[in-house]
């Protein structure tokens, strides 16, 4: 893999990073305020967990 596919990842990884911080904040601002919150909420939360996963996976192996 070249420095260009690492680089790549590393700026997917963090985009997918601030992606999950934004569901993560929402979902805790939500219950703060004694709301439960949306099932699609927390499917979308997930979702950005499973993809922040992938890409840390691809990147732990790609600098290895």
């Amino acid at each position: 893999m070249t420095r260009m596919d690492v680089d790549e990842l590393r700026v997917r990884y963090e985009a997918a990073f601030e992606v999950y911080r934004r569901h993560t904040t929402k979902l805790i601002e939500r219950t703060k305020g004694g709301q439960q919150p949306t099932p699609q909420e927390l499917v979308a939360e997930q979702d950005a967990l499973h993809e922040l996963t992938r890409l840390r996976r691809e990147l732990l192996e790609a600098i290895r």
